[in-house]
């Protein structure tokens, strides 16, 4: 036989049905995304704290979103013209996807402490990080910012299809000194067979190895520890970490290296000032700072990014024993002065995000958080935590709403947020549909199915 359009032994098959398998990466999606027509909705929109005044229709093409308009409006002949599923919400409520600014996707569920998932093997880890990545998804959380573990290649196995989750902006491995929050020899923070979400790294030479090789890996930022933390039994909480001179040589070359932003792990004053005069951009936590700290963070344009819920989740059951003792004493210090300091960051102006820090199976509560600033802050402020001010801390003004030109990520909720954003540490109550760059990724609501993807 010749070399013709039929493969030997198969002519029923041509090359042309095995094009697609053939190619580079014949997991990428090549099939156009579905055009979606969500009418008759109330979209919220996070930056105004308002619903859209009356219903509307949300229009969606090739993973964007190309249209809200009152309904009733005359749609388009390319809407027309394309087939589209259209689906009528009946007075449900349209939210932008969330954003997770503080997350840790390979400390995997599968392990009952911080010492056993030290020990995990790599291939166990990335393994079930497949699991944390899915369910963050359907908890309805359509983008997610790694501090430590995840790589560019985890990021580009979601986004290219290969693996079902939010898209993933990553730091590689978070920058520690030795005896750091981000010790592997005493923390959390890796070990066993090889497996890390921190790197020790000592003095200008060694740091400056260190941040040029996650960069060249393809961190989209940097993490550093700059203070003590609750998981590290060797470092106090008041501890400063690296010196003037380290933390200089890090943020310089991340400004040199593609203007890449830079974020500290820091709990007390003089840890965050420690990171700010550094050239740190944005602060971890940060729940022991004070009223003139909050000011500085403001008017120098530095976030910050609470993480709240975790305290009290790792020392209630069934997680009582999650922590040594020392780390539960720790625990305490920072839990008692979270949400004062939440209300200090607020009140001074700083640029708050949204941050769950979870480990293991604790990730399960990732959207208590919302429950837990919804205790201090009003409702559609905590909104904004999670969608308008993740949108600016990750400079893509395409997240964290839904307008023309914005990501398709959306949420259906048969509730308001922006009245109780408790709501959405309810999602098994309330959230009806998950939708990430166009695609449904789950549904409840009739005549909306789940587009055809891998889980």
């Amino acid at each position: 036989m010749s070399h013709g359009d039929k493969y030997p032994g198969s002519p029923e098959k041509t090359r042309e049905n095995y094009l697609p398998k053939l190619s580079t990466k014949p997991w990428v999606r090549t099939a156009p995304t579905p055009r979606l027509i969500l009418k008759n909705a109330k979209v919220v929109d996070p930056a105004t704290s308002s619903l859209l005044p009356g219903l509307h229709t949300v229009i969606t093409k090739d993973g964007y979103i190309s249209a809200v308009v009152p309904d009733g409006h005359e749609l388009s002949q390319e809407d027309k013209r394309v087939p589209p599923i259209e689906v009528d919400l009946a007075g449900k409520y349209i939210c932008p996807g969330l954003v997770d600014c503080h997350v840790h996707i390979t400390a995997v569920p599968g392990s009952k402490s911080l010492a056993d998932m030290a020990r995990e093997r790599q291939e166990t880890v990335w393994f079930r990080s497949t699991y944390a990545l899915r369910e963050m998804l359907l908890r309805g959380f359509t983008t997610v910012r790694d501090t430590g573990g995840a790589t560019k290649a985890l990021a580009d196995a979601v986004s290219e299809g290969l693996l079902v989750g939010p898209r993933v902006i990553q730091c590689g491995r978070g920058l520690s000194q030795t005896g750091g929050h981000g010790d592997i020899g005493s923390t959390c923070c890796g070990g066993g067979h090889g497996h890390m979400i921190g790197r020790v790294c000592d003095g200008v030479p060694d740091v400056l190895k260190a941040v040029r090789e996650e960069l060249k890996g393809g961190a989209d930022f940097i993490k550093v520890h700059c203070g003590g933390g609750v998981a590290s039994p060797t470092d106090a909480i008041e501890t400063v970490q690296f010196t003037a001179e380290e933390l200089q040589a890090i943020t310089t070359t991340c400004k040199q290296m593609g203007n890449k932003l830079t974020t500290a792990h820091a709990y007390t004053d003089a840890a965050v000032l420690h990171a700010i005069r550094n050239g740190v951009t944005a602060i971890e936590h940060g729940n022991l700072i004070s009223e003139s700290t909050a000011r500085m963070m403001a008017e120098k344009g530095i976030f910050l990014t609470p993480t709240l819920s975790c305290y009290g989740i790792m020392v209630r059951p069934p997680f009582e024993d999650y922590l040594p003792p020392e780390g539960k004493a720790k625990n305490e210090q920072v839990m008692a002065k979270g949400l004062d300091a939440l209300k200090v960051a607020d009140e001074a102006g700083v640029v708050i995000c949204y941050g769950s820090d979870l480990l293991n199976n604790l990730q399960a509560l990732q959207t208590e958080e919302f429950t837990v600033r919804a205790a201090a802050l009003p409702a559609a402020k905590v909104l904004q935590h999670a969608t308008t001010n993740a949108a600016k801390l990750l400079q893509d003004p395409k997240l964290g709403t839904v307008s023309p030109g914005s990501y398709a990520d959306i949420l259906v909720l048969d509730a308001n947020p922006l009245e109780d954003v408790r709501i959405l540490d309810y999602p098994e109550d309330h959230l009806l549909a998950v939708i990430k760059g166009g695609i449904v990724f789950n549904s409840r609501v009739k005549g909306l199915p789940v587009q055809e993807v891998l889980f």
